[in-house]
């Protein structure tokens, strides 16, 4: 297995699932939105879901938040909305979309050696419009960075020494918690399922300087 690396700075706004009228921005990017910018690189359309679930389903991911930013919100008026119990409603409602500036993530998808080679001729080259969350915070520099040898991406983005807190599907060093979050998708389009996500932090870094502190001049 490889652990392809990728990266994003500028405006972000990965959503939290809500019907709400404060549209929130995550404070880590989640799952699905990472799916949906493998497969607009992809070309994967709507009515190939099918085939964005299956590769979900062959893809170990880990983001770390190297910079979260400041938070901005806009004002927004939709028609024809989605009700709680997903019936479309007729009439104009106003929301609040928060975004967050300046904030910068590192990603690591873990795979098969032909996946990673797959997804890095993409994302060089990607079929569709890349964007952060969202459709008004497109990409400011080149998504791919890097590919690494490990086969577990929270690991990965730790070798690779950028700063910041680790959101992971499996496990890795330095773990200091575990949340749940409906961000997976499922066999069903728009229907996302909870998953357990393992946070890393940078305790190792911390000690390591601790021993620097404590060394005889």
């Amino acid at each position: 297995m490889k652990t392809l690396i990728l990266k994003t700075v500028g405006m972000s706004a990965y959503g939290l699932q809500t019907f709400d009228v404060q549209r929130r921005a995550n404070h880590f990017p989640t799952r699905s939105a990472v799916m949906g910018m493998l497969g607009a690189a992809m070309g994967i359309t709507r009515e190939n879901f099918n085939q964005l679930y299956t590769l979900s389903k062959q893809l170990k991911i880990a983001v770390q938040v190297n910079l979260s930013g400041e938070k901005m919100v806009d004002y927004h008026t939709v028609q024809y909305f989605r009700s709680p119990q997903g019936k479309i409603q007729k009439g104009v409602k106003p929301t609040y979309r928060e975004y967050w500036c300046d904030s910068e993530h590192t990603f690591a998808i873990s795979a098969e050696n032909s996946i990673i080679a797959t997804l890095t001729s993409k994302v060089k080259a990607p079929e569709f419009t890349l964007f952060q969350g969202r459709k008004s915070c497109p990409l400011t520099r080149p998504l791919f960075e890097a590919v690494s040898d490990h086969d577990n991406p929270a690991n990965a983005l730790k070798h690779y020494g950028g700063q910041g807190q680790i959101f992971s599907d499996v496990g890795g060093d330095n773990q200091v918690a575990i949340v749940q979050v409906r961000d997976l998708i499922t066999a069903i389009p728009r229907k996302y399922a909870m998953r357990t996500v393992y946070v890393c932090g940078q305790i190792a870094k911390v000690q390591n300087n601790k021993e620097e502190m404590n060394e005889p001049a």
